[in-house]
């Protein structure tokens, strides 16, 4: 059997009168007086074909709605046109028919899948494939791939496959752990990323590294998390930060501009991480809008204090005159806890009037010379807790009061070297990450106890709220990198069995590196905006073809098992 000529996205008004043949799934059925009318649909588009009911009766009784079939028949003119198919000026008169495959009654309604729940919608992962939403994300991320692979090709890079089953280093995450058949009572682990193969590479004379890489985390999911993912992996030698952020800047504004076809900025602006907390609430900072945490302190004026707090919040917020607006926003601030707030909305405000504790310079720098704006006030104590709090405070106002987003990409550095919890350091993104140069030397020195107070060279790549990529130039140094592990508690014993492949590589002419990797699924979860102006980041499930539930289970295949 030849079971097409054409595809059911080619056809048009060129082809009419020719005979053809077409394959594909019967999309839809309707019967209209002695006449069938099917849409045939295959990966490529949609046809529509014409029986004469008399002619094949029997055929028609024996299809459903998502049978494979084949025709063949010949190509005439629409007496109207569908403008939404590609194939719309044209139909196909069939002469000849063929029932492939008949397809049982669907478990899901494919044309309804919102009303669908989560549970059916996994286990029939493959039947979700064939509408156009899944399907064409597939496609995006095809073309993804393919231009980032010719992106850092013609920037010369070699592509390296690096091994799966490795030993178990701790990275941030727990391991998936494969047991070893041939050698009883050890294990594999598979790897949270290349870390040690890249920097080894490097070592061993590579360039520029470049690897989209398969990575684990046994790690609780959301919307931007999946035990199974991957990654854009680069590694460059004889490097520092500002050429990592230069061909990353490079490669953000070529992809955008290849598969969504918008323009970004140049240059993208880069802010400390403690700049990051002051203004934004977050290390990873929506700056797509201009609603910043400003600061009102006690030296402004004594009587703005509330409740005797020397720290002072402030919002400028365009509600234009909306109560309705209003009362959402005091609602989110008790959902979130946030107790200690004033109102200003003019100088005839119908809240709580504090302007007489005003002069005329003051009034305009908090209402930034916008007496429509609502002022909000809000006092608390000056600490990463509290800011963050208003932060999340901050984007979810934004979606209150519907504010218009563009994309805006922001580089975060100057990142802590270390955290502490529990009194235990612990390395803020991970031990292989190099302090900054003047740091160095605090390191050495043996009386010096305070680090948390340390900067480390690690730059991520934020856009509107959502982490794409974290980097760092590495330690380069087997007597720096030891210090790092016995800061975070790693003894002696505990860093030979672990990392000694590592030490001993660094003893042998390790070269300064660096490097970066781009969430690829998150990347790719940016590119679901219908308008500019109105950017929604998807779930990163929606661009992979069988993910995983929410309970990392596969509800399609059973597995774990």
């Amino acid at each position: 059997m030849l079971y097409r000529t054409h595809n059911c996205g080619e056809l048009n008004i060129k082809y009419i009168g020719k005979k053809v043949i077409l394959s594909g799934w019967v999309n839809n059925i309707r019967r209209i007086r002695l006449k069938t009318f099917i849409d045939l649909r295959d990966y490529f588009g949609i046809t529509q074909l014409i029986f004469d009911n008399n002619k094949f009766n029997i055929f028609l009784k024996k299809i459903t709605k998502e049978s494979v079939i084949n025709i063949k028949g010949i190509v005439f003119k629409r007496i109207k046109n569908n403008l939404s198919l590609k194939t719309g000026e044209i139909e196909i008169i069939v002469n000849e028919c063929f029932l492939i495959n008949k397809s049982y009654s669907l478990p899901l309604d494919l044309n309804k899948l919102e009303k669908e729940k989560e549970k059916i919608k996994m286990k029939y992962r493959y039947l979700l494939i064939r509408k156009d939403k899944l399907k064409n994300n597939l496609i995006i991320r095809n073309e993804t791939t393919l231009k980032t692979r010719f992106f850092f090709y013609k920037k010369g890079f070699l592509e390296v496959e690096t091994p799966l089953l490795i030993k178990s280093t701790p990275e941030g995450a727990r391991d998936f752990l494969i047991p070893s058949r041939i050698y009883s009572g050890k294990y594999y682990s598979l790897p949270q990323s290349p870390q040690f193969f890249k920097q080894l590479l490097i070592i061993g004379g590579i360039d520029k590294y470049f690897q989209i890489a398969k990575c684990f985390r046994d790690e609780d999911l959301r919307s931007n998390r999946q035990p199974e993912f991957s990654q854009i992996d680069l590694e460059m030698a004889f490097i520092n930060e500002n050429d990592i952020i230069n061909i990353i800047n490079s490669y953000i504004i070529y992809i955008f501009k290849k598969i969504i076809k918008i323009n970004l900025p140049k240059l993208f602006p880069i802010i400390s991480y403690k700049e990051s907390i002051d203004k934004y609430g977050t290390e990873k900072p929506d700056i797509s809008f201009n609603l910043k945490i400003s600061y009102l302190y006690k030296k402004l004026n004594k009587n703005l204090l509330i409740d005797n707090i020397e720290f002072n919040f402030f919002f400028s917020i365009p509600i234009f005159n909306n109560e309705n607006i209003i009362n959402e926003i005091i609602y989110l601030l008790n959902k979130l806890k946030i107790k200690n707030f004033i109102w200003i909305k003019d100088k005839k405000s119908s809240f709580k009037n504090i302007f007489k504790y005003l002069n005329n310079k003051e009034i305009n720098i908090l209402l930034n010379n916008k007496l429509n704006n609502l002022l909000l006030i809000i006092s608390g104590d000056n600490n990463i807790k509290f800011k963050k709090k208003l932060g999340l405070f901050r984007i979810k106002l934004s979606k209150i009061i519907k504010i218009k987003k563009k994309f805006a990409p922001v580089w975060i550095n100057n990142f802590p070297l270390f955290k502490k919890e529990k009194e235990i350091y612990k390395s803020f993104h991970h031990p292989f990450t190099s302090p900054k140069d003047e740091d160095i030397i605090l390191l050495n020195n043996n009386n010096f106890k305070n680090f948390e107070k340390l900067k480390s060279k690690a730059y991520d790549l934020i856009i509107n709220g959502n982490e794409i990529g974290s980097g760092s130039i590495r330690i380069n140094k087997k007597e720096l990198q030891k210090k790092i592990f016995k800061i975070i508690g790693l003894s002696k014993k505990k860093i030979n069995n672990k990392f000694q492949f590592l030490i001993e590589a660094l003893s042998y002419g390790a070269p300064p590196h660096g490097g970066i990797a781009i969430g690829l699924d998150r990347l790719l979860s940016l590119f679901n905006n219908d308008n500019n102006n109105n950017i929604e980041n998807e779930n990163i499930k929606n661009f992979i073809a069988f993910p995983k539930n929410n309970s990392m289970k596969d509800l399609m295949i059973g597995a774990p098992c």
